[in-house]
């Protein structure tokens, strides 16, 4: 049994946040053996959710305290089929989460929320500007959806809206704790980071070139990367392996959240319905990249990341 399983039901995302591997949605795959899934991003269909969930169930990967997380990159609101997706989880009265741009506002019948645990918003800055620099939307849009979106999912556990710190959104950081004061909501801010297994890496290993170096500088918080890796345990475990599943929008099973789909190692798991319980957990904790993500420090620094206190 998993805790968290993240499942990609939106492989696009409308955002244009230049550090997240989902400012280009439709990126093709360069896997050599990738014959059989096609290479354009989709939206699950509704169907194959459903054998999906199944699927796990099936097999003993969900169990009681188990949450369905359904999004990993994309953003799961846009989802033309969203309410139907919904509709599956509540038939099997299944915990799940939910996280969005707030780009979009969906009122769904209040019956198919009974189950949700987690309900969370993103937030690039809080002024216009931040937005044209991220995620690229209307701003004053962004408010008048979240409004929505609050009373739609006030039934959630846990609701909260993540706040992301950027270079160019520190002195924004009081206006959006006060914002979240009056909506009643919690502020969760913590410094983005690059989602973008390759990036982080090579920032890691000093192989940036200058001009990414210079831009990644002037949007992120660099500082505290190298006293965070520093402070890894030597027999650190990565949650990855034994307590996240991360399935994409084609059922396919990933190593884990931050493996890119240009990346050799994305398929290396296969699909979902090819596999039993114990060659998943088998699988999870023996492949390749696994050793150079823990030994650069990188599992570390995403399952850690700098939060400040507002």
């Amino acid at each position: 049994m998993y805790g968290d399983i993240f499942f990609e039901i939106s492989g696009i995302c409308n955002a244009k946040c230049p550090w997240c591997v989902t400012k280009s949605p439709f990126v093709e795959s360069k896997h050599p053996s990738d014959k059989v899934t096609p290479k354009k991003a989709r939206f699950i269909p509704v169907e194959t959710f459903e054998r999906a969930i199944n699927r796990l169930i099936d097999i003993g990967i969900i169990g009681a305290t188990t949450c369905i997380h359904l999004y990993n990159w994309g953003e799961p609101l846009i989802h033309p089929q969203f309410e139907e997706i919904l509709t599956v989880l509540h038939e099997k009265e299944l915990a799940f989460a939910i996280s969005t741009n707030a780009s979009k506002s969906v009122k769904v019948a209040h019956h198919l929320l009974a189950h949700l645990k987690q309900f969370t918003i993103s937030m690039p800055g809080f002024s216009q500007a931040a937005y044209d620099r991220i995620h690229g939307f209307q701003f004053d849009k962004i408010q008048r959806n979240i409004d929505v979106l609050l009373e739609t999912f006030k039934s959630a556990d846990m609701i909260r809206i993540t706040y992301h710190i950027y270079q160019f959104n520190l002195g924004e950081i009081k206006a959006a704790k006060q914002f979240c004061l009056e909506k009643g909501v919690e502020f969760s801010p913590y410094a983005a980071f690059p989602v973008d297994y390759n990036l982080s890496l090579a920032y890691l290993n000093d192989a940036l070139s200058y001009e990414t170096l210079k831009k990644l500088s002037k949007d992120l918080l660099l500082y505290y990367i190298d006293d965070t890796v520093t402070a890894a345990p030597t027999d650190y475990i990565c949650p990855q392996h034994n307590h996240y599943l991360t399935i994409d929008e084609y059922c396919n099973l990933l190593t884990c959240c931050v493996v890119t789909k240009e990346h050799p190692d994305y398929y290396a798991m296969g699909s979902l319905f090819n596999l039993s319980y114990d060659e998943i957990r088998k699988q999870k904790v023996s492949q390749a990249i696994c050793k150079e993500c823990l030994q650069s420090g990188l599992a570390y620094w995403v399952h850690n990341p700098l939060i400040l206190e507002c």
